[in-house]
């Protein structure tokens, strides 16, 4: 079914209409985004509040178990730890999706967002391989320390601003 020409000219006008009202650059100056401080570091005993991880690849699994198997994993790394919830406060959050799994691989995404911002301090990938024989739970519990260890590695660098949001206002 073919549509009338009218439909194809009102789009036309939407679009110009829409760029035509769109602020511009006034002087050529950017527009501003707050400063936020360079590095962030945790301090010692953060609390690090882990949402539970969300199932982008399909497949089953429970997901508050996944949940408290990475707040361990955090644990581990030497932070107090615990899903989303059962903490009294939270220093930073963190964001997990689990985006590819085979039989014997578990990739993840993360991000790590300090409560008093919204812009992530550590936006990465994680990977996880279960050994031969073993379930894929495994390739997941390995993804999960992978993404322990990447926080911790961050924690002792200091954590900058993500670059990524950064281009927003450019």
């Amino acid at each position: 079914m073919r549509r009338p020409a009218l439909f194809r000219y009102l789009y036309t006008g939407f679009a110009v209409v829409t760029i035509a009202a769109a602020p511009a650059n006034v002087g050529g100056q950017q527009p501003s985004i707050p400063k936020l401080r360079e590095l962030r570091r945790l301090n010692p005993g953060a609390a690090v509040c882990v949402n539970p991880p969300m199932n982008i690849a399909g497949g089953e699994i429970d997901i508050a178990r996944a949940g408290d198997e990475l707040a361990q994993r955090v644990r581990d790394a030497g932070f107090v730890s615990g899903p989303l919830g059962t903490l009294s406060r939270c220093d930073a959050l963190v964001f997990t999706e689990i985006t590819m799994r085979s039989r014997q691989l578990a990739e993840l995404d993360f991000r790590v967002v300090l409560t008093d911002e919204q812009i992530p301090r550590l936006c990465s990938s994680a990977r996880g391989k279960s050994a031969k024989g073993e379930s894929w739970r495994s390739a997941l519990a390995r993804a999960f320390g992978d993404e322990a260890g990447q926080i911790l590695k961050a924690q002792q660098k200091g954590m900058a601003i993500y670059p990524g949001a950064l281009e927003y206002g450019r």
